[in-house]
């Protein structure tokens, strides 16, 4: 039977379909199932998908990098050296093209990335519903404060987004998106679904985003995908009566319980939750631990 409906795929394809038109021709069963497509100089295509790979039959060049670049840019490579800079450039869907290539160095600080020769493009998909067990803690308990901590590769962000789009329609959320990963924008606009009362600071380093939240959007949350804001400013922001929703990462209990950052957290009352994700099944919520009680 022919599947004409579009796929997240053919989005994270559209702007280089007509580079590599074969990418459309991969079976609509692959399409949904894809996670990665990974393009590497000298090599054939691969598309990622239930930890396997379906190969294209086409190898992919220099020259062909260097257009796909500049159609991930939409031809204006001057607006993106930031992005370029950073490795990585935010697709229209909230895909995402990540690359390897020469690094230029500026007073001690990557300025360029030249002579790129890999591409890996994520495909973007929500799982609407996956922070149910969380959005529910919201609604029978006061949370101050919530850690969700998981091993690399768990669903932390996958959940963190979810929880944000279901809780930022009660409480306003500034979601400080660092890397551009939660609401994934695209010439400002969310393409992710994030909560109609959540304010998006896209780039800022995570202490200049709680800083300018505090001061202009008065939010009831400051969210943050991975620990990495000082505690000091941290601190200032739970005096200003702001809570914080973040991720860390953690393989065990053992290391919760030793972790310095968190163990910080903790001293200063900044957590007053943690969820700890499955290291079985991705985006999965295994337990609650009360910071002062004992385990829900």
């Amino acid at each position: 039977m022919i599947r004409s409906r579009k796929t997240e795929f053919d989005t994270a394809c559209e702007s280089v379909s007509h580079i590599i038109p074969f990418l459309m021709t991969i079976p609509f069963e692959i399409k949904e199932k894809a996670t990665e497509i990974r393009f590497k100089t000298g090599q054939a295509i691969r598309v990622r998908y239930d930890d396997t790979y379906f190969i294209l039959q086409t190898m992919f060049t220099l020259q062909m990098a260097k257009e796909c670049i500049e159609a991930f840019c939409r031809y204006s490579m001057y607006n993106y050296e930031n992005d370029i800079a950073n490795g990585f450039i935010t697709l229209k869907g909230g895909h995402r093209a990540g690359f390897s290539g020469a690094a230029v160095y500026t007073e001690g600080k990557i300025s360029y990335i030249k002579n790129i020769s890999s591409i890996n493009i994520r495909i973007a998909r929500e799982h609407m519903g996956c922070s149910l067990i969380l959005s529910e803690l919201f609604e029978r308990e006061r949370v101050k404060g919530l850690l969700i901590v998981g091993k690399p590769l768990s669903g932390k962000t996958t959940i963190l987004r979810d929880l944000c789009r279901v809780i930022g329609e009660k409480y306003r959320l500034s979601v400080i998106d660092e890397r551009n990963e939660l609401a994934a924008c695209y010439e400002g606009i969310p393409q992710l679904s994030i909560g109609s009362l959540s304010d998006i600071f896209t780039g800022f380093a995570k202490n200049d985003g709680i800083e300018r939240a505090i001061r202009t959007m008065s939010p009831d949350f400051v969210v943050l995908d991975e620990l990495g804001a000082d505690i000091g400013q941290i601190e200032n922001m739970l005096n200003s009566g702001v809570g914080v929703i973040m991720t860390a990462h953690a393989y065990s209990d053992a290391e919760i319980s030793n972790n310095c950052k968190i163990k910080r957290l903790l001293d200063i009352e900044a957590i007053s939750h943690i969820a700890v994700l499955s290291d079985k099944e991705k985006g999965k919520v295994e337990k609650i631990i009360r910071a002062n009680d004992s385990r829900c």
